[in-house]
């Protein structure tokens, strides 16, 4: 195989590792955040880390449907 398609399969499985990882981080930052009892520093950063997740999960799925033309709902 050569290196090119070694470094696409690399990448696509990386993508999808992500992706993967992408839920149960929101879900662990749910729990922080609904769970309460927090100073407002830590809410806004849970709050923008949250945001960032989101941005993060459609930009890897964008990655894999316009580069890779992979579909993963």
């Amino acid at each position: 195989m050569s290196s090119v398609e070694q470094h696409r399969i690399d990448r696509i499985n990386k993508i999808l590792e992500r992706l993967d990882a992408i839920p149960e981080e929101l879900y662990e930052i749910h729990v922080q955040i609904f769970a309460g009892n927090m100073n407002r520093t830590t809410f806004v950063k849970l709050v923008d880390r949250r945001q960032a997740l989101y941005v993060e999960l459609e930009n890897k799925k964008r990655e894999l449907q316009e580069v890779y033309k992979i579909i993963n709902n």
